[in-house]
């Protein structure tokens, strides 16, 4: 089996490579210190194409594999972590927002996305149960509006720093049939923030807790 790289899969590394030796290995140390990553920075990798690695073409997106984002991922990790982790997380949930979303929300949040304007962050992990999705608490009642999210999350990357967060909520019984997900926009009534977890690394990705008393 040939495991080497295509022309285009190492042309995406090599673009990914260069850009994290030019614009974020030299400022790296810096924003680990600072505790956080320039959302200006963002805005750069948006140009790339690499806010929406796994959106189909159509949509905007890249319309990469697996593979391919991954190229994209360990390339950047030479020049910071922290970047590369956040990045992979809002990939996940904007390819999650394409694949499960509305077709109103994706109308209006999807290209914002894309283009790493709006950020996103991943909403699993609980105090109690960790990543264990089947076990998770927090729960989401229907109302006369819509829904109304209560729970807490915990350790998330860009808690406080992202622009929304996909939350994985339990809308019916125990178990993992019974969770659905939805998108909190910062700013709902009702959404907080713990404190800055102390970290011994990946400091620049800032990391709270995600407080929601009905959202």
């Amino acid at each position: 089996m040939d495991f080497s790289l295509s022309d285009e899969q190492q042309a995406i590394y090599d673009m990914a490579r260069a850009f994290g030796a030019d614009r974020i290995a030299p400022n790296a140390l810096d924003w680990e210190m600072d505790g956080t990553i320039p959302r200006t920075l963002w805005l750069d990798i948006g140009e790339l194409g690499f806010g929406g690695l796994n959106i189909s073409d159509e949509a905007g997106g890249a319309g990469l594999n697996r593979l391919d984002s991954t190229l994209v991922f360990e390339a950047l990790s030479g020049a910071c972590a922290s970047v590369a982790a956040f990045l992979s997380i809002h990939n996940m949930c904007a390819r999650m927002i394409e694949a499960l979303g509305g077709q109103d929300l994706k109308n209006r949040v999807l290209q914002p996305v894309i283009r790493m304007e709006t950020l996103l962050s991943y909403c699993l992990t609980e105090p109690g149960s960790g990543s264990d999705a089947a076990a998770l608490r927090a729960r989401a009642a229907r109302t006369n509006e819509g829904w109304q999210i209560s729970g807490t999350k915990a350790f998330i990357s860009g808690g406080g720093y992202s622009d929304a967060y996909v939350v994985m909520a339990r809308t019916g019984g125990d178990g993992p049939d019974g969770i659905s997900a939805f998108l909190l926009e910062r700013g709902v009534t009702g959404l907080t923030f713990g404190g800055l977890e102390q970290k011994m690394g990946w400091r620049s990705q800032p990391t709270r807790q995600v407080q929601m008393d009905n959202c």
